[in-house]
């Protein structure tokens, strides 16, 4: 598994201003260019092989318009951030089961759009639909903090390519929301299986040390917790058998 991660991991560091938060960025497309080498499957695979635990949000259950808040079943809020352009839910299946993200540009720079979820997130994906070789920009909300984080992607070139975009964040770096913006040329790019959850990494941090503030977001199944237990007890028998 270690080595599955590293063969598809593409490593990229993203900073502004007002944080320092590390990232591991994935990224694949249905077209290959730009540098990019993996289809949206391999992509989001390595991504999600990263993860302790995740939930796929389908847009099943969507209710609601983007100026008042698209809600889901899975509980995330989509909404527009009032540049001009709009969301809406979209009945096309090109990226899955209906429905989805629809995103219309309107003469703004970008379809820029906010996700609110439910409880705070180290990491977050999703696949995009005929952004157009246009970039996608993600600013992410610490939830500890309310520090942003701002960094970019580039599509591939061309029309019509399927892509998915997927970030892990460091162990300590928990997010409450999630602001969008694609810079699709055409002015009209779809979105879906927004995809939310905790890395490995930010479980391992918490379990070697429950007292840091984002831990609170970090909940360790129970057979884990058993078997972390049962590990560290193993630990201390070798320890002691060492010592005899």
């Amino acid at each position: 598994m270690k080595l599955f991660k590293v063969l598809f991991a593409v490593l990229a560091f993203a900073s502004s201003s007002a944080s320092q938060a590390t990232v591991i960025t994935y990224q694949g497309s249905s077209v290959l260019n730009n540098g990019i080498t993996m289809s949206p499957l391999q992509a989001r695979t390595a991504w999600q092989g990263a993860l302790f635990s995740y939930t796929i949000d389908t847009i099943f259950g969507a209710t609601g318009t983007g100026v008042a808040g698209i809600t889901t079943a899975a509980g995330n809020t989509y909404k527009n951030t009032g540049n001009g352009s709009n969301i809406s839910i979209n009945n096309t299946s090109a990226l899955g089961a209906v429905p989805a993200i629809g995103g219309s540009r309107n003469g703004a720079s970008r379809i820029s759009f906010d996700v609110f979820f439910s409880s705070p997130v180290n990491a977050v994906g999703f696949d995009v639909l005929d952004n157009d070789g246009g970039g996608m920009q993600l600013i992410l909300t610490n939830a500890i903090t309310g520090v942003e984080t701002l960094f970019n992607f580039t599509s591939s070139s061309g029309s019509g390519h399927s892509e998915f975009f997927g970030v892990v964040f460091d162990p300590t770096y928990f997010v409450s929301a999630l602001r969008v913006g694609g810079t699709d040329p055409g002015g009209i790019t779809t979105w879906d299986n927004f995809t939310f959850g905790i890395g490995q990494q930010a479980v391992d941090s918490c379990v070697q040390n429950p007292s840091q503030p984002q831990c609170a977001n970090v909940s360790v199944s129970e057979p884990v917790s058993v078997a972390l237990f049962g590990l560290g007890l193993i630990g201390m028998t070798l320890r002691r058998r060492v010592k005899q």
